[in-house]
């Protein structure tokens, strides 16, 4: 995968930060920064119990930009729909008995992303696994109400 522009790591922060905000009271809740050369797909990974107290395990894609195509799936989509594909045959890395799988999968998208695009995803991503999408304005919303801190300086 190419390497990531300074806007996704800085988003990849700000969406854990915002994710810990939300659910600073729910104790089952962990959120993990876990990209780089072992992230097996996901930038991030978030764990929290179910309904039924069983831990389960989202894997979360960043894209900085918009991520739109038009008659046919352009780098961006192939890029997220590869990256989905590898996460799909792994394990979360922040579980200590690898005996979990990933629930689903979020595909965070800093600005907007096309209805065509996400077709592609969803169609050629066949792990029967959910794929959620969280973008533009609702995104920006969602950060600019959970964030804790002010992460530019720090790591998360």
């Amino acid at each position: 995968m190419a390497k990531k522009s300074k806007n996704e790591v800085a988003l990849q922060k700000r969406l854990v930060n915002a994710l810990k905000g939300y659910f600073k009271d729910d104790s089952s809740c962990l959120v993990n920064l876990v990209h780089g050369g072992s992230e097996h797909g996901v930038d991030i990974e978030f764990f929290r119990n179910d309904f039924t107290g069983n831990q389960i395990c989202f894997g979360i894609q960043v894209k900085a930009g918009d991520l739109t195509c038009k008659s046919s799936p352009n780098k961006g989509v192939k890029e997220i729909i590869g990256q989905l594909c590898i996460a799909a045959g792994k394990h979360p890395i922040m579980q200590s008995n690898h005996t979990m799988s990933f629930s689903g999968f979020y595909v965070v998208v800093e600005g907007d992303i096309s209805e065509t695009a996400k077709e592609y995803i969803r169609s050629s991503f066949n792990s029967h696994k959910p794929v959620y999408f969280f973008y533009g304005s609702e995104l920006e919303k969602f950060l600019q109400m959970n964030e804790t801190q002010d992460i530019t300086q720090e790591n998360i």
